[in-house]
């Protein structure tokens, strides 16, 4: 790829985040997306080819598991691990509006670009799952369970603290409540890895 494609891409890209964190994934199409980046339609369907594509290719670059790299887990350091991941998860949702959107668009969409992401979404936490297993001797199911609990409850309430401050008595949309939820979560982890 040329130097000049790569940089145009970018801009492509860029452009479609800036549209999908002003207005959400329902407004990404091709006039928006040269508008806002300046770059031609004829150009923006050479280089992804549709617009499902270019929203796939977005959505490839910026969900968090899907670029989430972990290798081995350090010898007796599973709790660590395990939570520093749902740290991680937290920071970057809490902080990042178009990560929320795409998980908003995703529950309310029948997009094509969805079941491709949730497929290797599926395929990152089972290596994780696994990992964790394998690490600490705990039972897959439980490991998994407790994983889609919290990956879940920490997508709704990061999505829900848009709109509502107060969730079961904790401010969801403060450091200290969020803290809170972070130390539950060592918890929680604390009990199930012995």
């Amino acid at each position: 790829m040329t130097k000049d494609r790569e940089q145009t891409e970018k801009k492509i890209l860029e452009a479609v985040g800036k549209i999908v964190e002003s207005n959400g994934f329902e407004a990404v199409g091709v006039n928006a997306v040269a508008a806002e980046s300046g770059v031609s339609k004829v150009l923006i369907y050479r280089y992804f080819g549709s617009i499902d594509q270019l929203l796939a290719k977005y959505v490839e670059q910026n969900d968090f598991w899907l670029n989430y790299q972990f290798e081995n887990i350090p010898s007796g350091d599973v709790k660590s691990f395990a939570t520093g991941i749902f740290r991680e998860y937290v920071n970057l949702l809490r902080n990042t509006p178009s990560l929320r959107r795409l998980y908003r668009w995703e529950l309310t969409s029948q997009h094509p670009s969805i079941a491709i992401l949730r497929q290797k979404r599926e395929e990152t936490a089972l290596k994780i799952i696994e990992t964790v297993c394998k690490a600490s001797g705990e039972e897959f199911d439980h490991v998994a369970g407790i994983s889609t609990l919290i990956t879940a409850s920490i997508s709704y309430l990061c999505i829900l603290a848009e709109n509502c401050g107060v969730y079961n008595s904790l401010q969801i949309d403060s450091e200290s409540g969020w803290e809170k939820i972070i130390e539950t979560i060592d918890f929680m982890f604390n009990k199930l890895i012995k």
